[in-house]
């Protein structure tokens, strides 16, 4: 076997970094199944780098390996969902504990902005960028904390809990409470009440997962939402050009 090149490394990082993202802001949704060879198409590479991202989140715990070179996105249980949970409100909160003692007025600012931009997209039923922007409200202000190390573990969480956010709409999205904490967030950024901001995440977290959890059958079960539907790609002019999915 050959020595892996730089653009063999490129490109399994971007069909990785691809497929993470759309597992974080659930643009897959649990139970869907995805061929290698659909992936491939999807970003105009080979079956090789796509082989070995997969490999990668499989040991993570995005997707199941399944027969006839596919994988599916594993289905969840309450007590799975309690759990990833209980260990999102440790890690998450313990990052935006050390993100307020640190934040600029310029971070500030940006998670500002981008709290606006959340209801702007939410207001227009736009649900694959609301849950896009949630999740960069989120990430933006982990990054704050300066842990990478920290950070690379909240990353995998919300690649096993992103696939249930879709269950979040349309009932509990639509209450005003996520506007009301991001504000609280800020806030308490401003004043660098570390103890606040931790608070808020640590609760918008309880609440958002412990809905999820509640929709569990008797047997524990919970039943994903509405499949999404995979859209066919256009032809690639090169292997570059196929960096992210195209899922709604």
């Amino acid at each position: 076997m050959g020595r892996k090149t730089p653009a063999d490394t490129s490109l399994r990082s971007q069909v990785y970094d691809s497929l993470r993202e759309a597992l974080t802001t659930g643009k897959f949704t649990p139970g869907q199944k995805l061929t290698f060879r659909f992936i491939a198409g999807v970003h105009g590479v080979s079956l090789t780098p796509v082989r070995e991202a997969l490999r990668r989140l499989v040991a993570e715990g995005g997707f199941e390996m399944q027969p006839n070179r596919s994988v599916r996105v594993p289905l969840m249980t309450r007590d799975r969902v309690i759990e990833l949970r209980d260990i999102r409100i440790a890690m998450e909160g313990l990052a935006t504990e050390k993100a307020a003692a640190l934040a600029t007025n310029q971070q500030i600012a940006q998670l500002h902005r981008i709290a606006r931009e959340i209801m702007t997209v939410r207001a227009r039923g736009d649900r694959a960028a609301d849950r896009t922007k949630v999740r960069e409200f989120h990430f933006a202000l982990y990054a704050i904390a300066r842990l990478p190390a920290l950070l690379r573990v909240i990353e995998g969480l919300w690649l096993q809990t992103g696939p249930y956010m879709n269950l979040l709409y349309p009932d509990y999205i639509g209450s005003p409470r996520g506007p009301q904490t991001r504000a609280r967030i800020i806030r308490a950024l401003h004043a660098h009440d570390a103890a606040t901001a931790r608070r808020e995440v640590e609760n918008d977290i309880r609440r958002a997962l412990s809905y999820v959890a509640d929709l569990a059958d008797h047997a524990g079960n919970i039943a994903p939402a509405s499949p999404a539907i995979a859209k066919r790609p256009r032809a690639r002019s090169s292997p570059s050009a196929g960096s992210s999915l195209t899922f709604t």
